[in-house]
């Protein structure tokens, strides 16, 4: 047992958990600095929280004491040790700053930082966090026995949670539950990255090892549940209504893996996806369904969300989940097929499609990444128009979504191709069609399995073409579905989904 837990220790350091705030790297050395014993604040209780986690008990440690911490530069797997001081003491946390960050900043305003971090995390963070996901002891319990989580701010490494500081005997472990959150980031970011990272302590105290996707999703998702993404002062450039930074740039680079996280390749916006589908997820079956997903270690990712989701009644793939919510995303409609179709608690959409206007539309190579988005928006369409695409080779397959919008509303269709190499004809049809949508994904028939470290993503390049009317291919190898009726049976099989069983 010990060996796993120190195997998924590793891999924790591999995900690489650090926030994209990185500055240079500290100085190894411990740095001492004086500290001028001054009245704290109370913690704030202007709002009690959801959830009373609070604590009558002894404080372990005390404002003014100073610790080395064990510290990773994640990136070169690099461990050195940072002085730091303790700066602000709370029912749920210690509030610790390395002293070249107190030094350059100043100690009033040093002090003061960590005061507002810490009202934070005692009257929003914790307590959030804490209905969310259930007890941060989890299934690991409390490592030194004080129920105070160490929240590090300090400079140069990033902002990252490691399992490995609460694992009895391994090296370099600080022997207590701890977030390292990055100082020089506006103070709502710190927040934010302090919520996110305490998410993760949280999750893996239950589940050792679990899919990347979820991790980092909900991690996103407890800074929507913590009430910031609703709060202006969280909001930057592109960011709506519950939405996030991630999810803002996952809506400009929909290409990217739901399950695989690919450093090299628009990382963030991976997370932006997770979160959206778990949003999407939480909002249309209910926030039980991620509560329940926490503690189940024997599942992990679409498995356990497949299973969750029967265990409460509803008879629905991970495919289909995922082909709906990638409609969802392109179009955020609500009042059509059940409200399976838009955010009701959230203003997103894709924005990155690409228009159609001419026919024949070709093109080739386009590069599908497992549980990507690729979306053609087709104005000015005919009444008839044919899809011929290639699909990629088995195992993998080719899900596809129609949405035409005409004289009779929203229809919309749902088809997962099996992967054989071939071409395919679809043959789509409307009344006064006013403009229609494509979306490709490559998937995988059955329940899909997701990685639980960061990697590329498999791809295939597939051809792609549309035609005015009912145009057949030329080649031999063309299967032929006709689409045009199936917007009315779909709407049958929906709504059944829906019901529970």
């Amino acid at each position: 047992m010990e060996m796993a837990r120190f195997r998924g220790s590793v891999v924790l350091i591999l995900i690489l958990f650090a926030s994209l705030f990185c500055s240079n790297m500290v100085n190894s050395l411990p740095q001492e600095v004086t500290i001028t014993i001054l009245e704290e604040k109370p913690v704030c209780d202007n709002e009690k929280p959801i959830v009373d986690c609070s604590y009558d008990i002894q404080s372990y440690e005390n404002f003014g004491d100073q610790k080395d911490f064990w510290t990773a530069n994640l990136q070169t797997q690099e461990w050195f040790q940072v002085r730091a001081t303790l700066l602000a003491v709370g029912e749920q946390c210690y509030i610790y700053m390395d002293n070249i960050t107190i030094t350059s900043m100043g100690q009033n305003q040093a002090i003061e930082r960590s005061e507002i971090c810490r009202n934070e995390f005692d009257r929003i963070v914790y307590p959030k966090n804490y209905e969310l996901m259930g007890s941060p002891n989890g299934t690991l319990g409390d490592i030194d026995n004080d129920p105070r989580i160490t929240v590090f701010l300090v400079q140069g490494v990033g902002s990252y949670y490691l399992q490995h500081n609460e694992l009895v005997g391994t090296s370099y472990s600080n022997n207590r539950e701890m977030v390292y959150v990055a100082t020089g980031m506006s103070l709502v970011n710190t927040i934010a990255v302090m919520c996110h990272e305490t998410n993760h302590l949280f999750l893996f105290n239950y589940d050792l090892n679990e899919a990347i996707f979820f991790v980092e999703g909900l991690a996103e998702f407890s800074m929507y549940n913590a009430g910031y993404m609703s709060n202006y002062s969280f909001m930057q450039d592109g960011m709506t209504l519950n939405t996030t930074m991630s999810s803002y740039l996952f809506s400009l680079h929909p290409s990217v893996s739901l399950f695989y996280f690919d450093e090299n390749y628009y990382s963030y916006a991976s997370y932006g996806s997770g979160y959206m589908f778990l949003f999407y997820l939480a909002e249309k079956y209910g926030i039980q369904i991620i509560r329940d997903l926490v503690p189940l270690d024997s599942l992990d990712g679409s498995q356990a969300i497949e299973q969750i989701l029967s265990n409460h009644g509803y008879n629905i793939s991970f495919n289909e989940l995922f082909l709906d919510f990638i409609t969802a995303c392109t179009i955020d409609e609500t009042g059509i097929y059940d409200n399976l179709y838009g955010f009701s608690n959230a203003d997103f959409q894709i924005a990155t499609r690409q228009l159609v206007y001419e026919f024949p539309y070709s093109v080739s190579d386009i590069k599908h990444r497992y549980y990507g988005v690729e979306i053609k928006e087709i104005n000015e369409v005919p009444n008839e128009f044919t899809l011929e695409i290639e699909t990629p080779e088995t195992p993998r397959s080719l899900g596809v979504v129609i949405i035409i919008l005409d004289d009779t509303g929203w229809n919309i269709t749902q088809t997962i191709l099996t992967g054989d190499g071939s071409t395919v004809n679809l043959y789509c049809g409307g009344e006064n069609i006013e403009r229609a949508y494509v979306i490709t994904s490559m998937i995988r028939d059955g329940t899909p399995n997701a990685p639980i470290i960061w990697m590329e993503s498999p791809f295939n390049l597939l051809d792609f073409t549309i035609k005015a009317g009912h145009s057949p291919s030329t080649t031999d190898e063309t299967s032929m579905i006709f689409l045009s009726l199936l917007p009315f049976l779909l709407v049958v099989v929906i709504l059944t989904r829906k019901i529970k069983a």
